[in-house]
């Protein structure tokens, strides 16, 4: 509970809010070249992390769409609060490119608050440690627990250039959770368990481009069941034990990770369950297909198709894919479906009501919190998908569909809100349901 002095303290910060405005463009378009580009207020982050993000090169073609993407991937990056770009002319038709940044809060002790499965009702709750630019190399490392809800403790390291020469990329994660069963398969009419795991992933990846990544993971899961009964492991005794192997290829080229307007996203990826053990042994493959394209004056259309299929030996039902968790039909919100394979599209069209702006609080004592980023969209959206097993057929009369629109509210920090009505498709407006969900469906 807040005492009465803090909330006093809030109030008298928002409402000390004003409106930034953001120097716009003054040259003519596509007339100068970049001479040289300087770096102002990164007094921690390292210039070539935000380099490495940008398009615009000694030599290239400046073009207000060019900056306006540069803008965009720098943010990406969720280390600074506020990005601009100015150009600055210099003679023989070059300019030199100013890039001024404000950096956000870097180490910081944190609250963990949160929902499970996009569900209010599965709330948790605790704390942890973070930095997010150790040395300013954008090195992340951070450790939390919770309880509540699927009580977890995990510990993280992130190093996105381990070695900068080669661009190799380096992560470490170990965690133990108690889960709560997902599987309607594994219930079979009994009491709901829970799914006690702890493990460790190692993951090397190599960045070739400034869109394009490639990625191998090894991990170790253990994984107990608290009631075991048949089919709930692979194993009998009601535990599995296994390394697995997970390969990917990226292509990300959007401008701005959560919430996108322009770009793709291209993901592949091949996983190997099981590498010496004879209860676990089957694969699987997916894709992931994103693309943004911008039609006129910031409207934006965008789509997403992806799947996740199974192959080889029985998959366990732990190991299942789902809808009404993590992935979610809109006017099939709640409705969980499950199978080894599954299979989504998403078609969403964004219409700009306040373009993204800066707003500053002045009476808030730390300058990485001042300025703040935000935006709102109206959005169209429509969304299709289903789950089922090898054994069963599929078909594209058997997917599940529906529609409907929104708002899209983005806030500093990179936060994403969504409040959305959503309808089955081919029914009436009365069996329609209202959305409140945090993040960007696609």
């Amino acid at each position: 509970m807040l005492r009465p002095i803090f909330l006093v303290m809030f109030i008298a910060a928002v409402l000390s809010a004003q409106e930034i405005t953001v120097p716009q463009f003054s040259f003519p378009d596509s007339t100068y070249r970049v001479g040289q580009v300087i770096y102002i207020g990164n007094e921690v982050t390292k210039y070539y992390i935000i380099e490495q993000e940008m398009s615009l090169k000694p030599g290239a073609l400046i073009t207000y769409n060019d900056l306006h993407y540069d803008i965009n991937r720098i943010y990406s990056l969720r280390l600074f609060t506020k990005v601009h770009i100015d150009v600055l002319p210099d003679s023989g038709g070059l300019a030199t490119l100013s890039v001024l940044v404000t950096e956000r809060w870097y180490f910081y002790p944190f609250p963990v608050l949160g929902i499970k499965d996009r569900d209010f009702t599965k709330l948790y709750y605790g704390a942890g440690l973070a930095h997010n630019n150790v040395a300013g190399d954008n090195v992340q490392l951070y450790g939390a627990f919770a309880i509540g809800y699927d009580p977890f403790v995990s510990i993280n390291y992130v190093n996105p250039q381990i070695d900068p020469v080669n661009r190799i990329f380096f992560s470490f994660r170990a965690y133990y959770t108690e889960q709560r069963n997902r599987s309607l398969v594994s219930l079979a009419g009994a009491p709901n368990f829970d799914e006690r795991r702890s493990g460790a992933e190692i993951t090397i990846g190599r960045r070739f481009s400034l869109f394009t990544l490639i990625t191998m993971k090894g991990e170790f899961l253990n994984l107990a069941v608290s009631d075991n009964r048949t089919g709930r492991t692979l194993s009998s005794g009601g535990r599995d034990e296994f390394y697995s192997l997970h390969s990917a290829y990226i292509y990300d080229s959007r401008d701005l990770k959560e919430y996108a307007k322009l770009g793709s996203l291209v993901s592949v990826g091949v996983s190997k369950y099981g590498l010496f053990e004879k209860d676990v042994d089957y694969q699987r493959y997916s894709f992931d297909l994103r693309t943004f394209v911008p039609v006129r004056e910031e409207f934006t259309v965008a789509g997403r198709v992806f799947g996740n299929f199974a192959y080889g030996g029985t998959v366990p039902n732990y190991g299942h894919t789902f809808f009404g968790y993590s992935e979610r039909i809109r006017g099939h919100f709640s409705t969980i479906l499950e199978g080894e394979h599954i299979a989504g599209a998403v078609l969403e069209a964004h219409v700009p009501i306040i373009t993204p702006r800066y707003v500053r609080f002045e009476r808030i004592p730390f300058e990485q919190f001042k300025d703040m980023r935000y935006a709102l969209n109206f959005a169209l959206f429509a969304d299709a998908g289903n789950t089922w097993h090898r054994t069963e057929p599929t078909a594209l009369n058997r997917f599940y569909t529906g529609y409907g629109a929104g708002f899209h509210l983005l806030l500093g920090y990179s936060a994403v809100g969504r409040i959305e009505f959503a309808v089955p498709y081919g029914s009436s407006f009365s069996k329609g349901e209202i959305i409140l969900d945090l993040g960007a469906a696609l």
